[in-house]
C-alpha cells in the first residue's frame, strides 16, 4: 500500500522527518518497505523565464532562447514549437538528471552553444493524463506567476515523500489512507481527523426513483448502496487530485474514474460508476452468473463466467463482474450525463475465486477478497458525492438505494488489565489501556473485574483478549517491553523424543552406508502413477487432487514416494552421475475416503534407490547389498524379528517380478525390496538395475529399542561342521536357516550359507546349498558324540521342513 506524506497530513499532523516516522511506523506493527520521491530521478532542473527568443543562425527548426533560472542566463537551444517570449518552462541545466537515467551536458547544437535543455512532461518521467495542460508535443509551459530558479520538484511537488507499506491481509482498514493515518496517529500521539463526508444533495430527484437495486445472492453480496448524479460534467481532475492519485501509482483518467479510485485508496471502499442511460431499466440486478455467459470487460478482454460468480446485471445483461472489474457496455464516456455511483461489499471468497478464474486481479478485487467493512459502504459512497461537488462534476440526487440482507453483529470482547499484564510481561495501567483502545476506535466499558471492548467494524482482526494485548504492545513499544519468564516457570532443556532419536539413528544408519538424504515436494502429477505401470483400480492411484494446484505437475498429493525418488534417481543418471544412493524420509498421503471428507492418513515412509554403473550385468549384487543394508539397518535398532521372502505375484508392479522381496516385521507387511521393472526405468529413464527399497517407518520406530543384552566371552572352544543341502529351487534360504535353527537348538552358534550352485552335477529343478555350521557349549568342551545326534536332528528337521536332502 503506497501513501503520500502530503495525503497522510491530511487526516493528522505529522512532524517527523522521513526517516523516524518510516522506522516508528515500523515498530507499531505497520511495516515501511521503502520511501522515495516522484521527482527521485530528476535533479538540477529548475524554473526559468524565457527573455529573447531568436532564429538558429543555420538551421530553419531551431532557435535560440536566452533563459533566466533565477540571476543567471543561460542560451539553450530548442526545437519545441509551443515556446515563446516570457514562457516560465522546466530548464535542465549543465549536469542535470532526467527520467530514464538521462544526464544533459552543456555542449554545440548545429555551431550554437546549448547549456542546457527545456523539458516537456514525458522527459520529466510523466505523460499528458497527469498534467492536462501540458502539450502533447512540446514544452511544458508553467502557469504564469511561478517562481522563475525554483527546484522543479517542489514547484510540481515531486518532492513529497511516497512511503510503501507491506500490509498484512488481516488489516484490511490498513488498505487505506485513513487506516494507515490513524495508525500513524496512535503511533506519535497526534491527533486524528477522520473523513465526515457532507453532501449537499442539491438536485430535487431522489435517487431511488431514478434506479432500483435488487440483491438475488445475499450469500454473495452482503450490502449494496448507491446514488445517482445527474449533469454530469467529464474533464480532467484538479492538480492535487491527480498528484496524490500520481503518488500511488495509479493513472488518472478523468474527473469521474478518478474520484471512485481516490475513494478507494482513501477509505479502502471499491466504487463503480454506471452510466445510468445505458443500464436496461435502469436497474441493478446482483445475481449469479450464468454457466458459459460471456462479459467483455474495461480492459476489452472477453470473459467466460460460471454459477459461482457474482455479477452486477441491469434487466438484461451483465454490466460487472463483482468486485473485480466493471463491462464495457455501461462504462464511462464522454457523453455520459447521468451516472450510478455502486458501493458494496461482497463475499471476500467469491471474489477472489473469481478473480483467478477469469485471470485479472485489480486494485479493487485485492480488497475484496481480504473482507471489507458494510459500515464503510455508504460513508464512501457519500465520500464519492462530495468530491462530485466540490470539483462541480454533477449534481447529486436526494436520498441513496440501500439493499443490506446481511447485517454483521458487532464483535465484543472481555479483557482485564491483569490479563493484557499476564500475556505481556508488562505492568500497564487501567487509564493507559482504555485510552490506546479508545484511540483505535473501541468503546469501552466495565464489566464487574475487568472491561469489555466493543469493536469497531473496521478491525475484524481482534477476536480475544490476546488480540487486544497485541495492540497494547505495538503502541506500548516492543522494545520497551523488558524480557522475562512466565510466572513459576524456569527454562528447560529441550531435546528429543524416543521417536526422533530413532529417526536420527536410521539417517546415520544410511548415512554411514553412504546414502544422500533427499527432501522432495508432497505434491505431484497423477501422471505419475501411469509412468509406474499401476492397473487402473491400483489403490495407490486413489489421490487428493489440490484445489488450487501450482501447475499439473503438482496436482496431487502423493501416494507413494516411489516417482519422486525416481525423477531424482533419472536427474543424476543423465547427468552422467555413474553411482548414486538416496533416501528419503517423509509421508504419504492416502484418503479414507474421495471425495475427500476427512483428514486423510499421513503415513510415513523410508523410499531409497541404489544403482551403479558397473553392476548393470546379469550376476550384479546390487539387491543383496540393499537387502544387506536393511538387516544392518534393523541389527541397529534392536530389531531380530525381521523377515525377507519373495513378494507376491503382482502386488509391486513398478518392481521386476523375479527380483523383487517383501519385508516383514512380527508377521506384518512393511515394505518391498527389488530391482526395477525394466519398463518403469524406461518410463523414468533411469538404469535397468536399479535397486528400490520402500518402508512404511512407523512400525519400525515404534518396536526400535537400544536395550542390548552381553554376554560373557565364551570360554570353550567352538565345532564347525559344514553341511551341503540337496533342495528345490523354489525353496529359498530363510526356510532352510529356520529349519537349521529350529534342529540345531542351543548348541548351534552360528549359520553361515557359504555356496549355492546348480549345475550338470545337480538334479534338474534341484538346488545344491552348502552351509558353515558352529556348535558351542557354556559349560564344556563339544565331542563327536555331542554334535552327532545334533547334526541328525538338523537334518530330520530339514527334510520334514523343506524336503531337503543330505548332498552325497
Amino acid at each position: 500500500m503506497k501513501v503520500t506524506m502530503e495525503w497522510l497530513k491530511e487526516f493528522t499532523p505529522i512532524d517527523q522527518d522521513i526517516k523516524s516516522f518510516c522506522d516508528n511506523m515500523t515498530l507499531s506493527g505497520s511495516k515501511v518497505e521503502n520511501h522515495t520521491t516522484l521527482g527521485a530521478a530528476i535533479s538540477q532542473v529548475v524554473t526559468g523565464l524565457i527573455l529573447k527568443i531568436e532564429r538558429h543562425p543555420d538551421a530553419d527548426k531551431l532557435v535560440l532562447c536566452q533563459i533566466d533560472i533565477g540571476g543567471k542566463v543561460l542560451q539553450i537551444v530548442t526545437g519545441a514549437p509551443n515556446v515563446h517570449e516570457g514562457a516560465i518552462v522546466p530548464v535542465a541545466v549543465d549536469g542535470a538528471t532526467l527520467a530514464n537515467d538521462v544526464v544533459i551536458h552543456t555542449g554545440m547544437l548545429r555551431g550554437q552553444l546549448s547549456e542546457g535543455m527545456l523539458c516537456s512532461v514525458q522527459e520529466l518521467g510523466f505523460t499528458p493524463a497527469d498534467f492536462p495542460d501540458a502539450a502533447d508535443n512540446g514544452i511544458y509551459l508553467l502557469p504564469a506567476g511561478t517562481p522563475v530558479g525554483q527546484d522543479i520538484s517542489q514547484i510540481l511537488h515531486l518532492d513529497d515523500p511516497v512511503i510503501d507499506f507491506e500490509i498484512t491481509s488481516n488489516r484490511v482498514d490498513c488498505f487505506a489512507v485513513e487506516g494507515l493515518a490513524r495508525e500513524a496517529a496512535i503511533t506519535f500521539d497526534r491527533p486524528f481527523q477522520p473523513i465526515c463526508p457532507k453532501v449537499r444533495a442539491d438536485q430535487p430527484e431522489k435517487s431511488a426513483e431514478l434506479a432500483t437495486v435488487s440483491i438475488a445472492a445475499p450469500d454473495l453480496c452482503y450490502r449494496y448502496c448507491g446514488r445517482v448524479v445527474r449533469n454530469v460534467r467529464i474533464g480532467p481532475s484538479p492538480d492535487w487530485l491527480r498528484r496524490r492519485l500520481r503518488g500511488v501509482g495509479m493513472r488518472p483518467i478523468n474527473n469521474i474514474v478518478d474520484i471512485t479510485n481516490y475513494v478507494m485508496l482513501e477509505l479502502g471502499q471499491p466504487m463503480h460508476a454506471f452510466d445510468l442511460d445505458q443500464l436496461a431499466g435502469r436497474t441493478i440486478r446482483v445475481r449469479r452468473a450464468f454457466d458459459g455467459e460471456i462479459m467483455r470487460t474495461l480492459d476489452s478482454v472477453e470473459r467466460r463466467l460460471d454459477s459461482s460468480m457474482l455479477v452486477i446485471s441491469d434487466a438484461s445483461r451483465a454490466v460487472a463482474l463483482a468486485g473485480v472489474m466493471g463491462a464495457e457496455n455501461s462504462e464511462i464516456t464522454a457523453g455520459t450525463k447521468t451516472i450510478l455511483f455502486e458501493s458494496a461489499t461482497f463475499n471476500p471468497l467469491a471474489v477472489r475465486q473469481a478473480a483467478k478464474k477469469v485471470g485479472l486481479r485489480t486494485e479493487a478485487s485485492s480488497r475484496y477478497e481480504k473482507g471489507l467493512d458494510c459500515h464503510n459502504a455508504e460513508r464512501a459512497l457519500d465520500r464519492a458525492c462530495e468530491l462530485i461537488e466540490l470539483l462541480e462534476a454533477g449534481s447529486v440526487c436526494q436520498g441513496f438505494i440501500d439493499e443490506w440482507p446481511v447485517r454483521p453483529e458487532i464483535q465484543k470482547v472481555r479483557f482485564s488489565t491483569a490479563g493484557i499484564n499476564g500475556l505481556l510481561g508488562t505492568t500497564l495501567t487501567d487509564e493507559w489501556i482504555i485510552a490506546c483502545f479508545e484511540r483505535l476506535g473501541m468503546t469501552i466499558s466495565q464489566t464487574g473485574s475487568g472491561y469489555q471492548a466493543i469493536i469497531p467494524s473496521y478491525r475484524p482482526d481482534l477476536a480475544c483478549e490476546a488480540d487486544l494485548a497485541e495492540e497494547a504492545a505495538r503502541f506500548y513499544g516492543y522494545n520497551r517491553i523488558k524480557p522475562s519468564l512466565l510466572s513459576g516457570k524456569q527454562t528447560t532443556l529441550g531435546g528429543r523424543t524416543p521417536a526422533q532419536k530413532t529417526l536420527e539413528q536410521i539417517k546415520t544408519v544410511l548415512l554411514s552406508a553412504g546414502f544422500y538424504e533427499a527432501c522432495t515436494y508432497s505434491f505431484e502429477s497423477p501422471r505419475q502413477m501411469d509412468r509406474l505401470l499401476l492397473p487402473p483400480d491400483h489403490p495407490l492411484r486413489r489421490q487428493i487432487i489440490i484445489q488450487n494446484p501450482l501447475g499439473e505437475d503438482y496436482s496431487a498429493m502423493r501416494t507413494s514416494m516411489l516417482p519422486s525418488m525416481l525423477e531424482v534417481a533419472s536427474t543424476n543418471w543423465n547427468r552422467s552421475v555413474d553411482e548414486a544412493a538416496v533416501f528419503e524420509i517423509a509421508y504419504v498421503y492416502q484418503p479414507k475416503s474421495l471425495p475427500l471428507i476427512e483428514l486423510p492418513d499421513e503415513i510415513r515412509h523410508l523410499t531409497a534407490f541404489m544403482y551403479n554403473h558397473d553392476e548393470q550385468a546379469e550376476d550384479a549384487p546390487l539387491f543383496f547389498t540393499m537387502k544387506g543394508i536393511v538387516e544392518e539397518l534393523f541389527l541397529n535398532l534392536g530389531l531380530s524379528r525381521v523377515a525377507v521372502s519373495p513378494a507376491k505375484t503382482g502386488s509391486c508392479p513398478w518392481l521386476h517380478p523375479g527380483r523383487c522381496a517383501a519385508v516383514e516385521l512380527d508377521g506384518r507387511l512393511i515394505g518391498q525390496i527389488g530391482e526395477i521393472h525394466p519398463d518403469v526405468a524406461a518410463q523414468f529413464s533411469v538404469p535397468p538395475r536399479m535397486v528400490l527399497l520402500d518402508l512404511i517407518i512407523d512400525p519400525v520406530v515404534e518396536k526400535a529399542s537400544d536395550k542390548r543384552q552381553f554376554v560373557a566371552l565364551p570360554r570353550y572352544p567352538a565345532v564347525t561342521r559344514d553341511l551341503a543341502l540337496l533342495v528345490d529351487r523354489s525353496v529359498p534360504a530363510a526356510a532352510l536357516n529356520q529349519a537349521i535353527l529350529e534342529g540345531g537348538g542351543e548348541l548351534l552358534e552360528q549359520i553361515r550359507l557359504f555356496d549355492v550352485y546348480q549345475g550338470p552335477q545337480v538334479a534338474n529343478g534341484k538346488k545344491s546349498m552348502a552351509y558353515s555350521l558352529v556348535f558351542r557349549a557354556a559349560n564344556r568342551t563339544l565331542n563327536d558324540e555331542a554334535i552327532t545326534p545334533v547334526m541328525q536332528r538338523i537334518l530330520d528337521t530339514l527334510h520334514d521342513k523343506t524336503g531337503a536332502q543330505l548332498r552325497e
